[in-house]
């Protein structure tokens, strides 16, 4: 059901986002600050492509 219910979000909302993440990396890549934050923002590119099924979970750093 997820595989169904993934392609449906792929194909109304998913490319759009994934889109919208790629246009706002770039111009965050400009800066050195938001080069972080534009890594940060191609990371999510494919949690917005097929959001079904996938776990969120923190990672402990030190």
């Amino acid at each position: 059901m997820n595989a169904v219910l993934n392609v449906i979000w792929l194909i109304f909302a998913g490319i759009w986002l994934a889109i919208g993440h790629i246009a706002t990396a770039i111009p965050l890549f400009i800066s050195i600050i938001g080069i972080p934050l534009g890594i940060a923002n191609l990371k999510m590119i494919p949690i917005s492509l097929m959001p079904l099924g996938k776990d969120i979970v923190p990672v402990n750093h030190g």
